[in-house]
């Protein structure tokens, strides 16, 4: 999966800039310095039990039915319709990649100004849901948490100005030990750059009824 205009690939698990890298960084903590990316990294992200001598739960409980990624691992781009991405940006063909945390997907902008590049990542290597983002909490500028179809969310930025900056981090646990990573960048002009983390919560939306109805 290419960075769509915007950035370079990784020279190690830390990236420089780009959709794809952002998803690495907003899990692992690398120091990237784009926005939708923690600043640093805070070493081992612990466990997200409680119980005996591990450390306390930090993320919040999931209330909802786990979500089944499996479907999905082969396939990634199938967890948005092709009428849901239309609904979103105008995009170019996904392209899809078996990442660092799991499997990838990229929708580039058609117009990389006018258009939004929508990027995701099935985090199911990590085993950490949302608790290694919550370990880290205090790498990022911006730390907003939300729910989304009762699902707990957190975005998670590097500056607190990021969500009306056009570019947007975010994580949902569908899981204890499994997450869904979702990047949105916008340029100055386009109609997401003021609401990008607003289209994330959207995005999770639909990404979750696409895992329910695949049951």
């Amino acid at each position: 999966m290419t960075g769509g205009g915007l950035g370079a690939e990784c020279a190690s698990s830390c990236c420089v800039e780009g959709g794809r890298c952002a998803l690495i960084a907003l899990a692992t903590g690398c120091s990237t310095g784009v926005a939708g990316q923690p600043s640093a990294s805070s070493g081992s992200s612990g466990s997200t039990a409680s119980s005996g001598s591990e450390k306390p739960r930090l993320s919040p409980p999931l209330e909802q039915p786990v979500l089944d990624l499996k479907p999905f691992e082969t396939k990634p781009c199938e967890l948005l319709k092709p009428e849901q991405v239309a609904s979103l940006t105008r995009a170019e063909p996904p392209e899809s990649k078996d990442g660092i945390l799991g499997p990838e997907c990229a929708w580039p902008a058609v117009d990389p100004v006018r258009d939004t590049r929508i990027s995701l990542t099935l985090n199911v290597k990590t085993g950490e849901g949302l608790e290694g983002t919550y370990r880290r909490r205090s790498n990022f500028g911006q730390f907003k948490e939300f729910r989304v179809a009762g699902y707990p969310g957190v975005h998670a930025n590097e500056s607190e100005k990021a969500e009306g900056m056009g570019n947007c981090g975010s994580r949902i646990g569908v899981s204890d030990s499994t997450a869904l990573l979702i990047i949105v960048q916008a340029r100055k002009g386009n109609p997401d750059y003021s609401t990008s983390c607003r289209l994330n919560e959207k995005i999770a939306e639909m990404m979750i009824q696409n895992l329910k109805a695949a049951k």
